[in-house]
């Protein structure tokens, strides 16, 4: 299939408008070819067709995202990096995050899963047994097809060319001519869909906001200057102060990482966010983000991260109690009194505290919640809302509080349940926490299996079902 001028320059704009992906002239036959494959793939017969596909259709969409991204990776590839992981990054981030054990990490352009198991099985080393630290490692690419592989943890031989025998032993079971990564450590990751071109990150929703650390690596060398600098600002404005970066060997720039700390370290550079830099960041994007067209498979959504449920503020905001019938001898008054203007809607008075809580400005996210349940303090998703905010400047006395209103005032609101059994985890009240998820399994399990569960983002009953179950297996164990 000839890929004309006209043509190259529309796929190239589209591409790098929607992915970040960057095809200059020296890089036009890559492309092509990518291309052809992925017409033959959907049966199409003409590039001008898959142009039009690709625009008007999220699966087409996503298989050429399928051909032309590259997922060469195996694990714990760059011993350099992973010893200065072992040494220098995981040391400090214990020292700063001892007096709540909990890290929070982000493997960035995932492809098959590899770099994030990685962590989990370099955290399984270094972190002590007793007492328990929480760990959260968020998983996330581009490409559906190498996710669904990641899910599967399941490898051949080539991906364990920098593994020792023992440490595939010890973490692998074995499965004909492969390895299947052993279910306690395949639990501690959660793999999503993300687009890191998109300003659809940091914030509280999708489990970008606070984080320890960011490995992102070999990704940004696919991406033109200026969705790198993007990329790298959000990257900033996701960590906490003092989380770090690491990078692939190919990517350094002094310029575009002027806002980090550099640390050298024996055959890497790492990044890290100052210490005493401010706690939220906002990220003024340079360009408009373009939404992707939606897919006609089922869409893999993130569910709740370990730390807490996902911040989400639901369209249908009633009251969980039904109004009480006026008194017949107060009708005519009632009527001659002129009506008091309307309150605004609730989501209206709720959404500058969740957009405060996605910069990670917390404080000012609980005043503005306060504030607006004052207005309207029947609504269970505004008590949720608050329980995520406490539990984030850790008050956790006043979350479970919150949590537990909102579930009195909807007694089927699944996400409270989730929320106050979280709390009980990390207070060490283990039954509790397994009775708040058995309450909200017991409410999933009575709502149809793609029903999109409230205050989820946009996460099914079948998806949170899976998830409260790992959690409870979690406690079980």
């Amino acid at each position: 299939m000839d890929l004309n001028d006209d043509l190259y320059i529309r796929f190239r704009d589209l591409l790098l408008r929607r992915a970040g992906l960057h095809y200059p002239e020296r890089r036009r036959n890559d492309l092509a070819h990518g291309l052809g494959q992925a017409a033959a793939t959907c049966g199409l017969t003409s590039l001008e067709a898959l142009y039009q596909g690709m625009v008007e259709n999220g699966t087409i969409w996503d298989l050429v995202i399928i051909q032309l991204t590259i997922g060469e990776t195996y694990f714990f590839r760059n011993a350099a990096q992973f010893t200065a992981l072992r040494e220098r990054v995981l040391p400090d981030l214990m020292l700063r995050r001892g007096p709540v054990r909990s890290l929070r990490l982000w493997s960035a352009g995932c492809a098959t899963g590899e770099e994030a198991y990685s962590l989990a099985m370099t955290l399984a080393d270094v972190l002590p047994a007793a007492p328990e630290w929480q760990v959260s490692i968020l998983a996330t690419d581009i490409n559906t097809h190498f996710l669904q592989r990641a899910r599967e943890a399941l490898y051949g031989n080539w991906s364990f060319r920098e593994t020792s025998e023992a440490a595939r032993e010890r973490f692998f079971t074995p499965e004909g001519p492969r390895w299947r990564l052993k279910p306690e450590w395949r639990r501690q990751v959660i793999f999503a869909r993300l687009n890191l071109a998109e300003a659809v990150y940091p914030v509280v929703t999708n489990g970008t906001v606070a984080l320890d650390l960011i490995l992102c690596r070999n990704v940004t060398i696919y991406f033109d200057e200026a969705t790198t600098r993007q990329v790298i600002d959000r990257f900033y404005a996701a960590l906490a102060p003092g989380g770090w970066l690491i990078v692939g060997h190919a990517e350094p720039n002094a310029d575009i990482y002027r806002a980090f700390e550099t640390h050298n370290v024996p055959g890497s550079v790492l990044y890290r966010k100052p210490v005493n830099a401010p706690a939220f960041v906002t990220v003024q994007p340079n360009m408009p983000a373009v939404a992707l067209p939606p897919p006609t498979l089922p869409p893999s959504t993130l569910p709740p991260p370990h730390f807490a449920p996902p911040l989400l503020v639901p369209t249908n905001l009633q009251p969980a109690t039904a109004p009480r019938p006026f008194n017949t001898t107060t009708v005519a008054a009632l009527v001659s009194t002129p009506a008091p203007a309307p309150p605004a809607p609730l989501a209206d008075l709720l959404a500058p505290g969740r957009a405060a809580a996605d910069r990670g400005d917390w404080r000012t996210a609980r005043a503005s919640v306060e504030a607006a349940l004052s207005v309207n303090p029947l609504c269970a998703a505004g008590y949720y809302l608050l329980g995520q905010i406490l539990e984030h400047l850790g008050e956790l006395d006043g979350a479970l509080n919150a949590y537990r209103r909102s579930v009195y005032l909807e007694p089927t609101w699944v996400m409270g349940n989730i929320g106050m059994a979280n709390v009980w985890r990390q207070t060490g009240h283990l039954a509790e926490a397994r009775r708040g998820l058995r309450s909200a399994l017991y409410h999933l399990t009575r709502m149809a299996p793609n029903a999109p569960v409230a205050g989820a983002d946009e996460a099914t009953a079948a998806e949170l079902s899976a998830y409260v179950r790992t959690q409870l297996e979690l406690l079980n164990k």
